[in-house]
């Protein structure tokens, strides 16, 4: 790509997020202070939320990594045309110490990177991600691509164009993206769902301190907040986006360093306010009847618990959920004991199946490995979603009680404790927790961590 083609894509992008605001191409303006002539490749001005904004938008087609150099020189440029913001843009990165040159800095200067190396496969600048009928038509932000095959959370990844997700996430930088289906409650706001992903975080760590801004606004009004939560056990920080629309909430959650915080921020904000969303139908008749005459149904295998329960989605997506139920039940009885698969069946029946045959799933999830704490916290995440919590303490109650081994009882006990703070009820938590502690006081060595982590809980 030649050097005005890669001008008028990022021209393009500014256009795109900022629709409001006059955008002028290689523009020269009188210094403030310096009282010369000062190019600026792309110069935003208008009004948002209110308040001026005036952007300077610096183009550097470079063969190597910007150097605080650079930077400080921009950093001039910008306060010289006493502009609000400045964002230095180049194809190959940046040094260090140019990073934390506009991070630590007086001026408010975003570092961005536009990398023109060959997409990988799978790899795209839009995408129709969707979870069950349910879907938002979304355009990558500026320099990074959505990925639908390498995924590690939620349906979609989306980081730095040029790279894979595994080298992204050593660079701490990327997202995943994922729905919540509101299960025709209306009531329910984006705070409902911040309120259950915090008391998450809080119990992976006490200490994780939360900060919150409002999403861009949108044509449509939809309601949209954006989480900041500083982990201390975390490498980086995470922020997450949300956006509602009827049925169903979509959030993004960004990893990135501190440093790239506020550049990061902008490609999230985008995201939430270019997304849209939509309602998906579909009729997979032809490829379910195509797998299932690839079943060999004389065997009990791992292939063909994967094809079933692929024919399964298949027949989710179409709003069967009877036969959706069928197939993942089928696909258990080829492999009883696969973890993600029992997840996915415990929920779906929580949704749309049977109370009892979920809690039949939820016993064969937790005797795959009683002692591995977990097991019954991924139980806690499924059944508070759908409502359930109550049923999962009795659950665990009961268990404790059939169970003969004392570090099992102690790992239930423990987990009813955490099910309860997350239902808002500290003082019978506080009950499983000293239950928790005896039981692992008959099972465990005295240094375990365990102890420490109920010390904690017990506070």
């Amino acid at each position: 790509m030649d050097w005005k083609r890669y001008e008028k894509e990022i021209y393009k992008y500014f256009k795109e997020t900022y629709p409001r605001t006059t955008i002028k191409f290689d523009q020269k303006v009188i210094g403030k202070f310096s009282k010369v002539e000062r190019q600026i490749d792309i110069l935003i001005e208008g009004d948002i939320a209110g308040f001026p904004l005036k952007i300077v938008v610096d183009c550097k087609y470079f063969s190597k990594k910007i150097d605080v150099k650079e930077v400080e020189s921009f950093c001039s440029m910008v306060e010289d045309i006493d502009a609000h913001q400045g964002v230095l843009i180049t194809k190959n990165g940046f040094s260090s110490a140019a990073i934390n040159r506009a991070y630590y800095g007086n001026q408010k200067i975003e570092l961005d990177i536009i990398n023109f190396s060959e997409i990988q496969q799978y790899q795209v600048f839009e995408a129709l991600p969707y979870s069950e009928k349910y879907s938002v038509l979304l355009s990558a932000p500026f320099g990074w691509v959505i990925d639908a095959k390498e995924k590690i959370n939620g349906i979609a990844s989306l980081f730095q164009r040029g790279l894979t997700l595994e080298q992204a996430q050593k660079r701490k930088e990327w997202m995943y993206l994922d729905f919540w289906d509101l299960n025709d409650d209306k009531d329910y706001c984006i705070d409902d769902l911040i309120e259950i992903q915090n008391k998450n975080i809080k119990e992976a760590d006490s200490k994780t301190r939360f900060e919150y801004r409002n999403g861009l606004g949108r044509d449509d009004h939809s309601e949209t907040k954006i989480r900041i939560a500083y982990v201390a056990t975390y490498p980086c920080i995470e922020v997450t986006g949300f956006v509602k629309f009827e049925g169903f909430i979509f959030f993004a959650v960004l990893f990135t360093p501190i440093e790239l915080l506020e550049r990061n921020l902008r490609k999230l904000q985008y995201l939430l306010s270019v997304c849209i969303p939509g309602q998906l139908e579909f009729d997979n008749t032809q490829v379910i009847h195509q797998l299932l005459s690839k079943i060999d149904k004389t065997q009990l295998n791992e292939s063909n618990s994967e094809k079933f329960h692929q024919v399964g989605i298949w027949y989710s997506e179409m709003n069967k959920h009877d036969k959706a139920l069928y197939y993942f039940r089928k696909s258990l009885d080829n492999f009883p004991t696969h973890y993600s698969f029992l997840k996915h069946i415990i929920n779906y029946e929580l949704k749309y199946g049977s109370k009892d045959e979920a809690l039949q799933h939820s016993f064969d999830l937790f005797a795959i490995e009683p002692k591995n704490p977990t097991v019954p916290k991924d139980l806690i995440g499924i059944f508070l979603e759908n409502g359930k919590g109550r049923v999962l303490n009795t659950f665990f109650s009961e268990k404790t009680i059939e169970i003969k081994d004392n570090e099992v009882k102690g790992n239930l006990s423990f987990h009813n404790g955490v099910l309860l703070l997350n239902m808002s009820e500290e003082g019978k938590a506080q009950k499983y927790f000293k239950k928790a502690e005896n039981f692992f006081k008959e099972s465990l060595p005295a240094n375990h961590h365990v102890f420490k982590t109920l010390k904690e809980a017990l506070k």
